[in-house]
């Protein structure tokens, strides 16, 4: 059969024939494909550079099985949603009662969204109140929208690498050309109204010089956002805590409301978050992934007197903001958030030490096999959190994380796929509850074998 991966004449031997063998793993989900026609996003699949998705059958634990029947150590774990694993037997019974003795679609309030909410306002530092939505794209879209009516202003301060979600508001860059200290803003992708850019300030990140732009545009900025670890750039306690800290200080004595994205770091880097790991309260914070056990949610939590102006429209508050959404709270996503928080709630004086211990295990292995082997490659993690780059030198910012190895890159995460390792598209990845120190060990042992595949190849 021909091959479906394009040629490239930088591709060196073993580049080649993981390509092959990779065709050859999945026919049945090339077939698939090829007989739906071109109806999924490319960015379905596991690596970025396979030419038709790796379409996954069933999951785990901490495995993924696709269609073809080949079983992936899995440091995608939904993007890091399953911090419980695939399948978790209480997440499963939950769901398995709502759906068959309870249902699963109501359109009105449900009692677990009560249960939920509790388990929110005991880990989260600022939480005095709840609002539910459907994803976490939504909930930082709700609470830029909450902060501009409570504080009268239209612009938001976001940090040169963030991601904030799909919408205008959440994406975006910093010009190559714009000095580190003070980057400018540029949307990614097509369809960004003008307006967008003009209201948002792009902060610098782990930089002092944010600090000062904010007191600069204090008049005009509604609140400054920011995750508490960045995904495409995570850095443990150590790193972090000052500027974090300081961050609220500055932002409490500009009169500028100081959001903190807990969508990824929420219940993953401790019950209580990043506000919890770092000991940093904000005004809102904003959650996702986790706290769904699995299932689409997002929800805003915060001070009471923001809070209360997603209920007081109704009530003719010219400050009430418009929510809502047919599936938001919904009971599924509520009965599976209730029994994974419950979970972490009650075991997470077990939990979140072995997830931290595990994510420094594997990060340390590489990083030291890169040492030694004298390779140009790191692992940054944040507890669980973690990513590999083909980078030299320190990794400050988004910035650094730049360069020419692409194809370096590319090989090498088609490399772990072939061996059975999966690490999403995005590069981001993650520690489960369930990857035992046996198998993160197998993992290390399979990403030092790409890295030295790729290096045989000469691609750094």
């Amino acid at each position: 059969m021909a091959s479906v991966f394009e040629s490239d004449e930088r591709i060196g031997r073993n580049g080649r024939e993981v390509r092959e063998s990779l065709q050859q793993k999945n026919m049945r989900s090339q077939a698939l494909t090829q007989a739906t026609g071109e109806l999924m996003n490319s960015g379905s699949a596991a690596s970025l550079e396979m030419p038709f998705p790796v379409l996954m059958e069933e999951g785990d634990g901490p495995f993924l099985i696709d269609v073809d029947g080949n079983r992936y150590i899995d440091f995608q774990i939904g993007f890091g949603s399953m911090l419980l694993g695939h399948r978790h037997p209480l997440v499963q019974a939950a769901l398995v009662d709502q759906a068959a003795n309870r249902g699963w679609q109501f359109g009105l309030h449900n009692p677990n969204q009560v249960n939920l909410a509790d388990q929110l306002i005991k880990g989260d530092n600022c939480a005095e109140r709840v609002i539910f939505c459907n994803s976490g794209t939504e909930s930082t879209m709700y609470a830029i929208r909450v902060a501009r009516a409570f504080s009268g202003k239209p612009k938001l301060g976001v940090f040169d690498g963030f991601y904030h979600g799909a919408h205008d508001y959440g994406i975006g860059t910093a010009k190559p050309s714009s000095p580190r200290d003070a980057p400018v803003y540029q949307p990614i992708g097509a369809g960004v109204l003008p307006a967008v850019v003009e209201n948002q300030i792009m902060l610098p990140y782990r930089s002092a010089a944010a600090f000062d732009l904010i007191r600069q545009h204090k008049d005009d900025l509604a609140m400054v956002m920011i995750e508490g670890v960045q995904s495409s750039n995570p850095h443990e306690k150590h790193e972090l805590t000052a500027f974090l800290q300081t961050l609220k200080s500055v932002c409490a004595e500009s009169n500028v409301l100081f959001m903190m994205d807990e969508v990824i770091t929420g219940f993953r880097l401790a019950y209580g978050g990043a506000q919890e790991y770092f000991g940093v309260k904000p005004d809102l914070a904003t959650y996702g992934k986790v706290l769904g056990g699995g299932l689409p949610i997002g929800a805003v939590g915060g001070r009471v007197d923001i809070m209360k102006l997603f209920n007081s429209m109704a009530m003719g508050d010219k400050k009430g903001i418009m929510s809502g959404g047919t599936f938001s709270g919904n009971p599924l996503t509520m009965a599976a958030g209730v029994a994974q928080t419950a979970f972490l709630d009650e075991n997470r004086v077990e939990v979140y030490p072995r997830l931290n211990l595990m994510g420094q295990r594997l990060a340390g292995t590489i990083n030291q096999y890169a040492r030694e082997k004298g390779m140009g490659v790191q692992v940054l993690n944040a507890g669980s959190m973690f990513q590999i780059y083909f980078h030299e030198g320190e990794i400050w910012s988004a910035r650094d994380t730049g360069g020419s190895r692409s194809q370096a890159e590319t090989d090498f995460y088609l490399h772990l796929l072939d061996m059975g390792v999966l690490i999403p598209g995005t590069r981001r990845s993650f520690v489960s509850h369930v990857h035992t120190p046996e198998l993160v060990d197998e993992a290390s042992e399979i990403i030092k074998n790409s890295l030295d595949l790729v290096r045989e190849d000469d691609l750094f």
